[in-house]
């Protein structure tokens, strides 16, 4: 399996307090709660400032073949949470990230699965390009490029199998109700599931024939929602590569192993309960 996002660090502030120069990224992420269920290969980008997140991956027992290295600083994101849930204030910076177009390593271009998680859409389709041999490609962003690329978003998401989008982007994707909009992706081009995360909620699985509401995950305290998405797409599509189908059977059992990935992240900041708990 293939992962392609931001790999960087973020500076976090949430009921539970604040934490800097935190490792994070969608790509990061994703694998950390992938890697127990199957081998996955993270495709980022980092600065000369990385290198204590290319150690973390090391540690973690993460491929990295996939990271190419640039002069400049790595990707950082700041968020502010008042509560545990989607942040009321977000900042990207790009650094690196800035106009990088990704080489695919030879063996990760024919992955039967690809997640490409939430970075610039031109990079998404810069990836996708590269991946011919995907099976399930399944796809994540951010309200920021929905709001200054949504026609490119319709089209990405047109090439995917599997969306994932929260309430409020898949409003302003679609321009409806999440799960009327949910509901109208369903169908278009390859496009045949979406989940819909849902934060403290859980998260909504939709299919042609199916629509199945999953409470979150127990967790004794949610010290940090960031990368809690990334962590459902990872243990999600984690358990379809381990069991070798995409089924409504196979979703619904990921939709659960997701779900627990998600939970276990949130438990700290950062990925760190991601890191400490594969090593269990």
């Amino acid at each position: 399996m293939t992962a392609a996002g931001t790999i960087g660090f973020d500076d976090l502030t949430t009921p539970s307090g604040r934490a800097t120069e935190v490792p994070g990224g969608s790509a990061l992420y994703f694998s950390l709660a992938a890697r127990q269920a199957c081998p996955v290969l993270p495709l980022g980008v980092l600065g000369e400032d990385g290198s204590t997140l290319r150690e973390l991956m090391v540690k973690a027992k993460l491929e990295t073949q996939g990271i190419e290295l640039r002069p400049g600083p790595s990707y950082r994101w700041t968020a502010v949470h008042s509560q545990h849930s989607s942040p009321e204030r977000e900042v990207q910076r790009f650094g690196v990230y800035e106009g990088w177009r990704p080489t695919v390593p030879a063996d990760a271009r024919s992955s039967e699965i690809l997640f490409l998680g939430s970075m610039h859409p031109t990079t998404q389709l810069f990836v996708l390009g590269q991946c011919t041999g995907a099976n399930l490609v399944a796809l994540d962003t951010m309200r920021d490029f929905i709001r200054s690329d949504r026609g490119l978003l319709l089209e990405l998401a047109r090439d995917a199998d599997l969306l994932f989008a929260n309430r409020g982007e898949l409003e302003e994707l679609t321009q409806s109700p999440a799960l009327e909009g949910a509901r109208s992706l369903i169908g278009s081009g390859r496009l045949r599931a979406v989940v819909v995360k849902e934060g403290a909620r859980g998260a909504v699985l939709l299919t042609r024939g199916m629509e199945k509401q999953f409470p979150a995950h127990p967790v004794r305290e949610v010290v940090d929602p960031t990368g809690a998405g990334d962590s459902l797409a990872g243990g999600l599509l984690g358990h379809l590569a381990s069991v070798g189908s995409s089924s409504e059977t196979a979703l619904v059992h990921g939709m659960e192993a997701g779900l627990r990935a998600a939970a276990l992240a949130v438990s700290a900041f950062g990925p760190a309960a991601l890191v400490q708990g594969g090593q269990g």
